[in-house]
Formats: C-alpha cells, sequence, structure tokens
C-alpha cells in the first residue's frame, strides 16, 4: 500500500480543499435531490467541478488544457446525441429487459455527461488554458528545477524524447558545427544499466539518490562526436536548458548530471570510442516540491530539505548579478 500513501503525499493542500468542497457538494446534491431539481443539478454540477479541478491541479502545460477544452466542448454534442439513441434503442428493445436495463444505463451516462460534465470541464480548461499560457516563458523557466525525485510509473515515450531532442537540435550550436549525439533511454531494462552509473545530490550528505518508486522514467545521455569537434561544453549546456524547458512545459522535470561513472556507462550502453560522455539528463513527472529562496548576504548557496521534505534552493538577487559599471 506503499503507493497509496505517496499518492496522498503528494497531494497538495489546494486539492485536499477542493476534495472536501467536492464530497460536502457531492453528498448535499443527493440529499437535495438531482432529479427536475434545478438547486441539486447546480449542487453536483459544482462538485463534478472540483473533481475536474482535482485532476489538473498539476498541469503545467497549456497544450493540456486546451485539448480538454477540445473534448469537453465536443463531449456535449456527442452526449447528446448518444442519450438520445440509447433512449430511443430501449424503447425498441422493451421486451429484452437486460437489454433495456443496458441501454437505459448507457443513456444516464450519455446525459450526465453532456449536462454535468462538459460544461464544469470547459470552464476549467478555459481558465486552465488561459493561466498557462499567460505564464508564458517566465512561468516555464520558474517551473524548470532540478528535480531529483520523480513519479516512476508516470513513463515518458521515445515519441517525446526525440520531440525533446528536437529541441536541443534547433538551438544554437558553436560554429554551427552541431556535434551533439543522444542516446535515449525509456526503457526499465536500459534505464537500469544508466541509473548505477549516475552521483545524485553533492549537499544533501545524508541522502544517496531516489529510491525505488522516485526513480527517472527516462534518460538523455549527451555525447560530444570528437569528430566533429574538441569542445563541446557551451553546445551541451544550451541543448540540456532547451530540453528541460520542452520538459517543463510538458509537465515534466528533469536533472542534469555530470557525476557519471563515465567507464561503466560506456561499457554497460556500448558506447563507441569516438564519443565522448558529457552529460545525463534525468527525465520523469516530478515527486517533490522545490521552491526559490532569496539568498541572504553571506548566505549559504547550499540547496537543503526541510522537515516537510520540500527542496529549497537559494538564489542571489537580481541586483547582485547586473553589474553597474
Amino acid at each position: 500500500m506503499d503507493w497509496i500513501k505517496d499518492t496522498v503525499n503528494r497531494v497538495q493542500i489546494g486539492q485536499w480543499i477542493l476534495i472536501a468542497f467536492g464530497l460536502i457538494a457531492g453528498v448535499g446534491a443527493f440529499v437535495i435531490g438531482i432529479t427536475d431539481n434545478i438547486p441539486g443539478i447546480l449542487t453536483l454540477t459544482f462538485a463534478i467541478a472540483c473533481a475536474v479541478g482535482v485532476w489538473v491541479w498539476n498541469w503545467r502545460s497549456p497544450r493540456r488544457f486546451w485539448i480538454l477544452l477540445g473534448i469537453a466542448v465536443l463531449s456535449f454534442p456527442v452526449g447528446v446525441v448518444l442519450h438520445n439513441l440509447f433512449y430511443a434503442l430501449g424503447i425498441l428493445a422493451e421486451d429484452y429487459q437486460i437489454l433495456v436495463g443496458i441501454l437505459g444505463f448507457l443513456e444516464v451516462i450519455f446525459f450526465l455527461l453532456a449536462v454535468l460534465v462538459a460544461g464544469p470541464a470547459v470552464v476549467i480548461a478555459l481558465i486552465g488554458g488561459i493561466i498557462t499560457s499567460w505564464k508564458g516563458i517566465t512561468g516555464t523557466a520558474k517551473s524548470n528545477r532540478s528535480y531529483r525525485r520523480f513519479i516512476e510509473s508516470h513513463l515518458i515515450s521515445e515519441k517525446i524524447l526525440k520531440q525533446f531532442v528536437n529541441l536541443a537540435r534547433l538551438s544554437a550550436s558553436g560554429a554551427n558545427r552541431q556535434p551533439l549525439k543522444y542516446i535515449l533511454s525509456f526503457t526499465e531494462e536500459r534505464n537500469q544499466k544508466i541509473f548505477p552509473t549516475l552521483s545524485w545530490a553533492g549537499y544533501l550528505k545524508d541522502w544517496k539518490g531516489p529510491v525505488e518508486g522516485e526513480k527517472p522514467s527516462a534518460y538523455i545521455i549527451l555525447l560530444g562526436d570528437t569528430t566533429l569537434a574538441s569542445s563541446f561544453q557551451y553546445d551541451a549546456g544550451i541543448a540540456c536548458q532547451s530540453i528541460l524547458l520542452g520538459a517543463a512545459e510538458r509537465g515534466l522535470g528533469g536533472c542534469i548530471i555530470g557525476s557519471i561513472n563515465k567507464d561503466t556507462l560506456r561499457e554497460n550502453l556500448g558506447i563507441p570510442d569516438p564519443y565522448v560522455i558529457l552529460l545525463v539528463l534525468a527525465l520523469g513527472k516530478p515527486g517533490e516540491k522545490v521552491v526559490i529562496d532569496d539568498l541572504e548576504p553571506e548566505g549559504d548557496i547550499k540547496y537543503w530539505r526541510d522537515g516537510k521534505d520540500v527542496h529549497h534552493v537559494p538564489k542571489r538577487g537580481l541586483d547582485e548579478l547586473i553589474l553597474d559599471l
């Protein structure tokens, strides 16, 4: 039952508030009555809106909200048509009680979809899409933190990893040499060959790295092709940032890892000699909360975790970074 405990721990306070309001409204709707009863129907609609809100709470990608909006808008006419269809079929099949029962159940489901679910989903998708789109690059950059604990069960497909690499491909490259190559890993078998070669969070001396259930679900290994260039550090940094911004835009996260047992990794994956192992990007659905703190004068730059296991990252102020010369 550890997964239940982990799920409960990841639910944020705002979600708990929505869950509470949703349960109260749901129970209240059935107490009031929802059959041809406008107050009861409105109360149930509010409960459903709370449920949708809990579901989308951690979404950070505008794309997901716009997709939800499209589906919700289409679900109303589809629900109405199917509701009427199953109602008519139920009348035609009145001599077959079991079939009538099945058709009646489907009739009610699509009625609820059209009348109760579509509306709240449209409103929440529209609000969420506007808010996440309005945040723009600033919001994406703020959510692009170094995550070291993930929801391992949330898989990332090869298609998505290729989209991330394409962002790196479109980014700047010194003298336009484009000397970087990439190895994608998204299967448990290959991930197990990569994870033991990595070292995590040097500032957290008592933490040995993510445990089972918290490990990354995918990796992108950055290689330098020595037949094309002899220096790769600028290209690698640009590529990593492009990939991680793309991951943040999708509600994913990652960590750039440079502390690698490169000999073992090369042997485990059979990486040929012309390629230099530069960095490993660990990717997944974030399983921890990371916040930015203002770095006080003479403060410590080391990241740390508080009693609630929130990861804190001190950042120097903007005035300290800009020189007035």
